[in-house]
This record gives structure tokens, sequence and C-alpha cells, in this order.
């Protein structure tokens, strides 16, 4: 049995507040607990197509943890070696995940996403590992383009369409694919992304430490801003205030989950609007020693 024959088909969940409602597609409910169990699984099944894995290969990724757990989930359950190299500031909970999935975590100084992408890439071309890529490869959009996007199209049963896609952005690959599809069928919604107020690298600002771990990895990445409407910024405290409430109303998701909701319920407020669709990334048992 593969658990990742099992991705996707997540709901797509009403969080109302007065007048207006965010509709959050319930990424925790996947295998891996998150949204990047797309991507991670587009990404090896589409490298086992074309005969770039064989049987006992072995993986590495730079992440800032859910990426990491969806590779690993998929490497443990097709006999894959997994080396993750992470900033050391993320969470104890994400570090031991790796472990009890048999993966190997290598640490880099606190926030340094350049830095565990510049290790990452070394360590592939000087051993021959494959390289997953997930912040420069075009399959991290296409896995969003080709199954979230056409899900929450085909799950909205609202006459109106959504007036946005609001969410945070670490690689961009789900802003980009989902929004590039959905604007297919609905062009006139809005895009907004979402990033840390202490990161604001896509509003033009600096790199800087955060506590929203999964979004602001301190590029652009894929993100293609003249695709995008408009930048956010979400103070990390906020986002975890959010978190907290969603789960004392029975909905127990991660910080970039919070940060999500928070900046689509503020847009809608200030524009007027009804209808938001966002990403519930994870799940908020990865988050204890942070909250």
């Amino acid at each position: 049995m593969q658990l990742s024959n099992y991705v996707g088909n997540t709901p797509l969940i009403p969080i109302e507040f007065g007048d207006m409602t965010v509709w959050g597609k319930a990424e925790f409910m996947n295998p891996g607990g998150s949204v990047k169990d797309r991507m991670a699984t587009y990404i090896i099944n589409d490298a086992e197509a074309n005969k770039k894995l064989k049987p006992g290969d072995t993986l590495c990724e730079a992440t800032s943890g859910n990426t990491g757990i969806a590779f690993a989930m998929i490497a443990a359950e097709r006999g894959y070696t997994m080396y993750i190299v992470m900033p050391s500031n993320m969470s104890e909970e994400r570090k031991k995940i790796f472990n009890y999935y048999g993966a190997r975590l290598i640490e880099v100084d606190p926030g340094d996403f350049d830095g565990a992408i510049a290790l990452r890439d070394k360590m592939c071309e000087k051993k021959g590992w494959f390289n997953c890529n997930q912040f420069h490869n075009p399959l991290n959009m296409l896995a969003h383009y080709n199954t979230t996007g056409i899900e929450i199209w085909k799950q909205w049963k609202k006459l109106s369409p959504p007036d946005a896609l609001i969410l945070g952005t670490g690689t961009g690959g789900t802003l980009m694919g989902c929004g590039k599809r959905l604007k297919e069928v609905w062009p006139h919604m809005k895009i907004i992304a979402v990033e840390p107020e202490e990161s604001p690298v896509m509003s033009g600002g600096e790199p800087g430490l955060h506590g929203i771990q999964g979004i602001g990895d301190g590029s652009k990445f894929l993100v293609d801003l003249d695709f995008v409407d408009q930048v956010v910024t979400i103070p990390t405290e906020m986002a975890k205030k959010k978190a907290r409430l969603l789960a004392a109303d029975g909905l127990f998701v991660g910080i970039s989950a919070g940060a999500n909701v928070l900046a689509a319920q503020e847009w809608l407020l200030r524009h007027n609007k009804d209808n938001a669709v966002t990403i519930l990334c994870d799940r908020g048992e990865r988050y204890f020693s942070c909250l």
C-alpha cells in the first residue's frame, strides 16, 4: 500500500465571520499532513516515470519542514534514502517526524534558506543524489495547476466566483499553480500573496527571522509578481493568535494557516467582499514547541 496514492481530494471548508466566508482547502488531511504532499508526490512520480530514479536511490531536499516531511514519507514507502537540509530554528516536532520516517537531517544556521539550498545542491552534485529542487522546479507549480486548482473549481458551489485567492508563499508553487488554473475559470478573481511582516521580501524589504514556518523563506522563488495583484504582510504573533482562535473553534491548524485565514478575513473586510479561498496548509500538532 502506498499512502501517496491518497494525496489530494481534500474538502473545501467554510470559515464564516459575519456575512463573509473564507473557504479553506483542508490540506492537513493529506496523508503526510500538509499541502506539500501534492508537490512531493508529483515530483517523485515524474522522476520514476522518466527513469530519473531507481530503487535504493538517495533523495535530498532543502526545506522549512513540510516539504521534508512529505518527501520523507514517500522515501519511506518506496525504499529511498532521504536527506533533509533545514535551518535549525524550525520546530522540534518537524525534526522528530523526519526521524520517525527514517530521514537524515542536516541543520544550517537559523533562517538560512539560501545556505540550505546551496548545501543541498553541493551534496547532490558531489554524491549523485536526486535533487528534489522544490524552490526552482516547475513541477511544483504543475502539481497545483493539475490537482489543487481543479479541485477548488469543482468544489465551488456558489453561483458567483470567489473574490480572491489569498495565501502565503514559501516556494510560491501553490499560489502560482492554483492561481493560474483558477484565473482560467474566474478571470476577475484577485491573486493575493501573503508574507511575514518580519520578512517582507516580496514587498521590497529584506529577509528576516520570523515564526510563520512554511512561508517567507527569504526569496520570491517561483512567484511571478506581475501575476500577483497584491502582497500583504502578517505579523508572526497575529498568525499564532489566529491559529489559536481557530483551534478554539475546533479547527487545529498550523501558524501559516492562521496567517492565511487572517489575511483573507482582513482583505475581505477592507474591500467589502464576500468570499475568498485559501489553503489550510498543515496540522497544528507540529507547532506545540512554537505556540
